[in-house]
């Protein structure tokens, strides 16, 4: 039984006592104290988080979302789990290879994936890649993926810094792959970000990034990027957005983005000036 606060609310105060009532006379005082605590401690929380989350837009706080703070977080995580960790299900992942980055990503391209982690997508993007590379903050991530793809000459790794995309030469990738990592990167760091996906992409290349939309307010280590933002800062970088996933369809199942996140597909300027 996990409570969310915001419920309380609906319940007057008066009607709170008599069911505090009932609940000590149905479950004994031990039980009751546990769940006396639990509301105090996630009513002190939620009020933590507010004013946390209020401070962080007035002072433009970076909150956990810095570059060296995701560095260090990223570079310290238990990779055992290979980042399935945050997927619902072995379903939920194939239905996504199958319905998004199958249908999204062309092939025989040049790929450019950030944030492979331990590489819990790398393994679909190579069957579609002539070439690919992966740029992760996390050295141990680079290590990782440079061992599990030892034998397969056309995938790299390299260190990212978190913003750029320096080690990628200009207008060399034709689709750009990235899944739960943009949902941690703040907008001011998104937006430099956008300067490079035009700078790489050739006239025409494809990306598929995963974000948040809410500006971190369902907390989950989450950045201040709002699905508003990623689309003005891609506009202001003259992308074309493609389509904006919010869920997919398979069959009967239908899957909703967690967090309220979206997948935003979009193609870089075909006559763009050099």
């Amino acid at each position: 039984m996990k409570d969310i606060v915001a419920n309380r609310q609906r319940i007057p105060l008066a009607s709170k006592f008599r069911l505090a009532w009932l609940v000590l006379r149905e479950n004994g005082p031990l039980w009751s104290s546990l769940l006396l605590s639990y509301y105090l401690a996630s009513l002190l929380a939620h009020h933590a988080f507010s004013r946390m989350a209020r401070l962080r837009r007035a002072r433009h706080l970076p909150g956990l979302n810095s570059g060296a703070l995701n560095k260090a977080i990223w570079e310290a995580w238990d990779w055992a789990a290979g980042g399935d960790e945050w997927g619902e299900s072995e379903a939920w992942k194939q239905s996504l290879i199958r319905n998004v980055l199958d249908r999204e990503i062309p092939r025989e391209c040049s790929i450019l994936e950030i944030g492979p982690g331990a590489g819990r997508w790398t393994s679909a993007l190579l069957d579609h890649a002539r070439i690919y590379i992966g740029v992760d903050i996390s050295s141990s991530c680079v290590t990782h993926c440079r061992e599990r793809f030892a034998r397969i000459g056309r995938a790299s790794f390299v260190l990212g810094s978190g913003r750029d995309l320096t080690q990628i030469q200009g207008n060399s990738i034709d689709a750009i792959w990235s899944f739960d990592v943009f949902v941690h990167i703040n907008k001011a760091d998104v937006a430099a970000y956008a300067g490079e996906f035009l700078r790489v992409l050739r006239p025409g290349g494809i990306a598929v990034i995963h974000h948040g939309t809410v500006g971190g307010a369902q907390g989950g280590w989450r950045s201040d990027l709002t699905g508003d933002d990623f689309v003005a800062i891609l506009t202001q970088n003259h992308f074309q957005i493609v389509k904006v996933l919010d869920r997919w369809t398979d069959g009967e199942q239908t899957y909703p983005m967690a967090y309220g996140d979206s997948i935003t597909v979009f193609a870089a300027p075909i006559d763009r000036a050099e």
